[in-house]
């Protein structure tokens, strides 16, 4: 069993110093975490409620902007024709 755990290791060790036995760990790592995250419900339903709120608060930021926005780009179009129109009466 001891040998068989330090094989093992030995492998793993050689593995990651190559770059493809890196990526291979990075995604390996990274498939494990994903599991595990996605197979706790208490913290994915916390983490939903969380974004629903967080796109809340980003709707109503964007609905309140849009007046702003509106009438910075209607004042540059006005300046812009009061220039047009200017040069061309001179």
């Amino acid at each position: 069993m001891k040998t068989r755990l330090k094989n093992a290791l030995v492998t793993t060790r050689n593995a990651a110093r190559s770059i493809p036995g890196k990526v291979a760990m990075i995604g390996v790592g990274t498939i494990a975490t994903a599991s595990a995250a996605m197979a706790s419900d208490a913290g994915g339903s916390a983490a939903s409620a969380a974004f629903k709120s967080l796109q809340d608060q980003g709707s109503s930021m964007a609905s309140e902007a849009w007046p702003v926005v509106t009438a910075i780009v209607g004042s540059l179009l006005a300046i812009g024709l009061f220039k047009k129109f200017a040069n061309k009466a001179t």
